[in-house]
């Protein structure tokens, strides 16, 4: 839907179908959960840094030459690690967590020959997890589902185009909350996404 209003805006102001490509673009995700704040539910969640790998991919449309907006709508495999221990005593433990989200990010750019600098705002809906639930339930029956069904980040980077081929680094960071386990109206931990994105890009139109 927005990338067809931004088709239409620009079609109004008389850009010219050169300026206007569509392609596919995948790679991989370097990844971190970061630990925003801590509380007892029975449990001490603390933050790894350690990186997790995962792949993504989508597609792009480019509106625009020297300055241009590209929305895209990208499938994305993301985690990281964290650390529990438990309050009542015993050994941490590690434990990977994995989850899945299609990502909306709506990119501002400009363009000087083949290079491109672009950021902007982007949606991300969860569509799958695993590993922190199950974790967490070791210690409290009452937490539910972790993860939030949709957040809010940002991303930021550039690129550069040969011929039909693009190559895309990037960094995501969270504006909103991940994930994050409220009891009693009272938030005990939330956590907030990071990453590095490399992608390779392919113009189809």
């Amino acid at each position: 839907m927005l990338a067809l209003l931004f088709v239409l805006a620009f079609a109004k102001a008389n850009v010219s179908f050169s300026q206007f490509c569509l392609g596919i673009r995948g790679g991989i995700n370097f990844a971190q959960l970061k630990t925003v704040s801590s509380q007892s539910v029975g449990v001490n969640i603390q933050q790894s840094l350690d990186t997790k790998t995962g792949y993504v991919g989508g597609v792009f449309a480019r509106i625009g030459s020297g300055i241009f907006v590209q929305p895209e709508v990208i499938f994305s495999a993301k985690g990281g690690n964290i650390n529990i221990l438990p309050t009542n005593g015993g050994s941490s433990q590690t434990v990977a967590i994995d989850y899945t989200s299609i990502d909306v990010p709506l990119l501002v750019g400009f363009k000087v020959g083949p290079l491109r600098l672009n950021a902007g705002p982007m949606a991300s809906f969860t569509v799958s997890n695993n590993g922190l639930d199950e974790a967490l339930k070791k210690y409290s029956s009452n937490l539910g589902d972790s993860f939030k069904k949709a957040s809010y980040g940002y991303q930021a980077g550039g690129g550069i185009d040969v011929g039909s081929f693009s190559v895309d680094l990037r960094y995501e960071g969270s504006l909103s909350e991940v994930a994050g386990v409220n009891t009693l109206n009272n938030v005990n931990f939330s956590q907030k996404g990071n990453l590095w994105q490399l992608t390779l890009g392919l113009r189809i139109l």
